[in-house]
């Protein structure tokens, strides 16, 4: 009962702290309107691109700025924004895990993700995991491509997304949870790494901005390629973008409507500081859907993110499980690099 009471009050508090910061959610114009202040991503301070329509775009392809303008979403688990055209991310990310039925360990994942343009984004992963007491072991390979629906930003924004996992049966990184029962190792090591894991991930992404508040959802549908049957389960976010993005604006840029000079905080500043709550669960498969709470897992946990400086970024998220099968704890750990016009160099303003 006191743990019970203890997550719940970390997750009410962080709730309440962002829902308490969006002024007037009824009133608000969604971010991207044509009086939209251009802005820096909140993860990673990747600009926005600013300047006039590429002559690539025609008036059936919209320009980045029509595109919402943040890169990256803070969560670790829940996916929104695309990344800008030529913008590059790379993200390590570390999990320790206490298992609730055998030996705690950490996992890791390697993500890079690609803007090939302002509303489709590519990306590739690989995981591996450590298990206390066992070697160092390979997870497997994920490529995952992201287009966003609309082209500009509305009061909902939707984004499809698509993954193709080839993993094997010592994967453990979660990266989403669906269906039923846990997903602590149960078998011997070296059967599980010859074991394959191959499924395709589908995500129905849903999400709004109320200016630095960020709202979103995700379905998400895994089908199992050996076997045909689909697991079922959601994450969803709330959270709230640092006052300091990364964005530092030039001399050139000052004085333009829209565009105010933001000073630089210090490098310990609540200013660099975002922070909401993320949630995560299973849903079941096609046999039975829904949930089925003492059998599925179900994790929450407050997120927290920092902007280091313009490229660079730390996240952290502390979750409990909520479950008879859920791991009781798992630390939520990542850096991120952003490589804003990767292969597309612009030229210094005259």
């Amino acid at each position: 009962m006191g743990f019970g009471r203890f997550v719940t009050g970390v997750v009410v508090g962080a709730a309440t702290m962002v829902l308490s910061a969006v002024p007037g959610l009824a009133g608000q114009t969604p971010q991207g309107s044509a009086k939209a202040a251009v802005k820096a991503t909140p993860l990673t301070g990747v600009p926005a691109e600013a300047e006039a329509p590429d002559p690539q775009y025609d008036a059936e392809t919209p320009a980045p700025h029509d595109m919402p303008t943040t890169a990256m979403s803070p969560y670790f688990a829940a996916l929104n924004y695309p990344l800008p055209r030529d913008t590059m991310m790379v993200m390590l990310l570390s999990d320790f895990q206490s298992a609730r039925f055998t030996n705690n360990f950490v996992t890791g994942m390697a993500m890079v993700q690609y803007g090939l343009t302002p509303r489709w984004t590519v990306g590739f992963m690989v995981e591996g995991q450590k298990i206390l007491g066992s070697p160092t072991t390979y997870g497997g390979l994920r490529v995952a491509s992201s287009f966003h629906i609309l082209p500009h930003d509305h009061l909902l924004n939707f984004t499809l997304y698509g993954e193709y996992e080839d993993l094997n049966g010592a994967a453990l990184y979660k990266m989403e949870v669906a269906g039923f029962g846990g997903e602590d190792l149960d078998e011997p090591l070296a059967r599980a790494r010859r074991t394959p894991v191959r499924t395709f991930e589908q995500r129905a992404i849903v999400y709004h901005d109320w200016g630095r508040v960020n709202l979103t959802f995700n379905f998400i549908s895994e089908i199992g390629l050996d076997s045909g049957e689909s697991d079922f389960g959601y994450v969803c976010g709330l959270f709230r973008q640092p006052a300091y993005d990364g964005m530092e604006t030039g001399t050139e840029m000052a004085g333009m409507p829209g565009m105010p000079n933001q000073d630089v905080p210090p490098l310990l500043s609540f200013r660099r500081l975002g922070y909401g709550v993320e949630m995560m669960g299973a849903l079941g498969n096609t046999k039975q859907f829904g949930f089925d709470w003492q059998r599925q897992q179900q994790y929450v946990g407050p997120v927290l993110s920092y902007t280091v400086t313009k490229h660079w970024t730390a996240r952290v998220e502390p979750t409990f499980g909520l479950s008879d099968v859920s791991d009781p704890f798992v630390l939520r750990l990542g850096i991120g690099y952003s490589i804003d016009h990767l292969l597309r160099r612009q030229s210094p303003t005259p």
